[in-house]
């Protein structure tokens, strides 16, 4: 399963058969020194940054790659691989792009 690409998602639209996840959101809070809130709009989720290089701050637009898991009465939690700079992206455009997308996949 370590293999599987990762699936566009927006935190409303996350399952939990799903493995590998791609959010794009901004950073909602800083928790502490190993995880941040990820938000897009349509919820949060936590993100942990372990092993990862960190040096983003509140409010900045991040693409997260990372595995997902789903810790009970807390709700999913993703385990960072990957973390983006996406402060160029039209991120209006983006959701609009990817409930269109959403339609016809």
């Amino acid at each position: 399963m370590e293999n599987q690409p990762a699936r566009q998602r927006m935190i409303k639209d996350l399952k939990e058969d799903d493995f590998r996840v791609q959010i794009t959101g901004y950073i909602d809070a800083i928790e502490d020194n190993i995880s941040f809130l990820l938000q897009d709009g349509t919820g949060k989720v936590k993100v942990r940054i372990e092993n990862v290089e960190f040096t983003f701050t509140k409010n900045d637009l991040v693409n997260v790659i990372g595995n997902i898991k789903y810790q009970e009465g807390d709700g999913p939690e993703i385990e960072a691989d990957i973390i983006q700079d996406m402060k160029n992206l039209n991120f209006e455009y983006y959701k609009k792009l990817y409930e269109i997308k959403k339609e016809y996949i």
